[in-house]
């Protein structure tokens, strides 16, 4: 096997067994959080530490094929932010702000 393959496959393994044992406040956040936060840092809401971990979630966000592919994340950013309720009906201007500025990124 490749070494990129066995890191893969025990990075996932560890984050799956991490993901299992942690607990229910240990958990991701939601999108709605995540479309709060990053529209704070996106200049349409306030954003402070607590949004840290909403951060970092969106910004895990990644599509590699098998190099980063900009286009693909931003769409699975943009999938990913739209299923909050609120972020396509009302507030679709602030979601495409986010995903202009930051969802082609890594």
């Amino acid at each position: 096997m490749k070494l990129r393959t066995i890191c893969a496959t025990l990075a996932l393994s560890l984050g799956i067994g991490f993901g299992l044992s942690a607990p229910a406040s240990a958990q991701a956040p939601g999108p709605c959080e995540v479309f709060l936060c990053m529209a704070g840092v996106s200049g349409h809401g306030a954003s402070g530490p607590e949004c840290t971990p909403s951060i970092a979630a969106f910004h895990l966000i990644q599509v590699w094929t098998p190099y980063f592919n900009s286009s693909a994340t931003a769409a699975a950013r943009r999938i990913y932010l739209s299923s909050c309720p609120g972020a396509t009906s009302v507030n679709q201007g602030v979601l495409e702000a986010i995903i202009s500025t930051w969802g082609y990124w890594p």
